[in-house]
């Protein structure tokens, strides 16, 4: 009867531990394989890896390119965009995340009051505290260290700037385990844009060039959960409200040791041909070597004089630190079709751009790419990305930017250019031919290396 009476308890005190009366959160950080922690990592319901939250040096940059030029406002007037990008959650912690990473383990009694919090770095006055382009019509953008620029940040998930003030979001669709727990993932928090912008107003103490270093995150993203972070909430200064920080906060931006700083004269683009149609071809042609042309003209203007490029270094065109070059960016996923199909250089550019949807969409031909040349024949490498290492060169699909330039007039110090080049539908080496469409689009990029 006793050993009957001891069995039932033991039954009893099982289920008590899978599904507590309490409400808490854990962070995880390691496999656990004892069904009756708090921490249990069950088998088959996520990744577990070590993560140590947003420290100082953490967060990063995402696509945001690697080199940013802040010119004088003759050039690049109160206002403009100097660079964006898109930071994944996935990358923005101290170590990178996998997607299904489990990251906090809470009760089932936590459900709907699990959120994501978000805010700039409001007690740091290069990151996040000095709200600077109300009066330019950019709301919530914020000086950084760097003299002359300001940072806005966009939550991707509700579309709201981050603020100095806390905001939230539910966090829903979160997964479970078989003892009910809810597990919240790597996959349930938001991404982020980001906005460099010329901005007067933003008068970081910083006027110098190279590596941008300051040792703290432009943005968070903190976890609020139980008693995780609990002192958060929505519209409370992050100045001074920090509740979790740094080890429940899972996720920031951070311009250290990401961007250099360049301060060169250097042009920009003024008109691209915007279309460019190849008349049909058929199969049969393009295996027996025949090719479609169709040209590319791009219009731009360089700083070559005062008073366009009065507090800035002279123009210099090559690929070299402080020199202007110019590349042709291809789309991030026509990029991974190119570089999976054999054709990635040995930097980080590509030699074909395929069409969208090259490889998944049954109605884009296969075994054809796009080529782009100089008119005397040379073929170019593309850009794959901004936030590359910096100083590329060709490899990476960087050119000079006067190559093959006609100069026009200038006005004020600013000289126009025109350069053309070729497009050309051919053929890929080695590839099975199929019919269909081919559409891909390409930017322009006039950027200082």
């Amino acid at each position: 009867m006793s050993k009957k009476l001891t069995t039932v308890l033991l039954t009893l005190a099982g289920i008590a531990l899978a599904t507590p009366s309490w409400a808490e959160c854990y962070k995880i950080t390691a496999v656990n394989n004892t069904p009756s922690s708090a921490y249990y990592t069950e088998a088959g319901k996520g990744t577990v890896a070590f993560w140590e939250g947003s420290t100082d040096v953490s967060g990063s940059t995402g696509t945001l390119p690697k080199v940013i030029n802040i010119n004088n406002t003759t050039f690049q007037p109160n206002g403009t965009l100097i660079a964006s990008g898109t930071v994944s959650f996935i990358n923005a912690g101290a170590q990178p995340y996998n997607a299904d990473q489990i990251l906090f383990r809470c009760t089932a009694s936590e459900a709907g009051k699990l959120f994501e919090f978000y805010a700039t770095n409001g007690d740091s006055i290069y990151a996040g505290y000095s709200e600077v382009g109300a009066s330019y019509g950019l709301p919530e953008s914020y000086q950084t260290y760097a003299n002359g620029m300001a940072l806005r940040a966009t939550n991707l998930v509700t579309g709201e700037y981050y603020s100095r003030y806390w905001k939230s979001r539910p966090l829903t669709n979160l997964d479970t385990d078989s003892q009910g727990w809810i597990l919240v993932k790597a996959k349930n928090f938001s991404d982020t844009k980001i906005e460099l912008f010329r901005l007067t107003s933003a008068v970081g103490s910083w006027t110098g060039t190279g590596m941008l270093s300051w040792t703290q995150p432009a943005t968070y993203i903190a976890f609020r959960g139980g008693s995780l972070s609990s002192g958060l909430s929505n519209g409370a200064d992050s100045s001074s409200i920090y509740y979790g920080w740094y080890a429940y906060w899972p996720g920031a931006v951070n311009l250290h040791n990401h961007i250099y700083i360049r301060r060169s004269a250097t042009c920009s683009v003024t008109n691209v041909t915007p279309t460019v149609v190849f008349p049909i071809i058929t199969v049969a042609e393009l295996k027996s070597g025949v090719t479609r042309q169709a040209p590319i003209t791009i219009q731009f203007g360089c700083q070559m004089g005062a008073p366009a490029n009065t507090g800035v270094t002279a123009i210099a065109s090559g690929t070299g630190a402080n020199q202007t070059a110019m590349g042709i960016l291809v789309n991030p996923a026509n990029a991974a079709a190119a570089v999976s199909a054999g054709f990635g250089t040995a930097g980080s550019g590509v030699s074909y751009l395929l069409s969208d949807g090259y490889g998944t969409n049954p109605a884009i031909a296969t075994g054809v790419g796009i080529q782009i040349s100089r008119t005397n024949g040379t073929v170019l490498n593309l850009l794959s990305t901004l936030s590359g290492t910096v100083l590329g060169g060709t490899a990476a699909g960087w050119y000079p930017v006067l190559d093959d330039a006609v100069v026009g007039t200038t006005v004020s110090g600013v000289t126009t250019y025109t350069k053309n080049l070729n497009a050309t539908l051919k053929a890929l080496p080695g590839k099975t031919i199929t019919a269909g469409k081919v559409t891909a689009t390409a930017q322009v990029i006039i950027q200082v290396q």
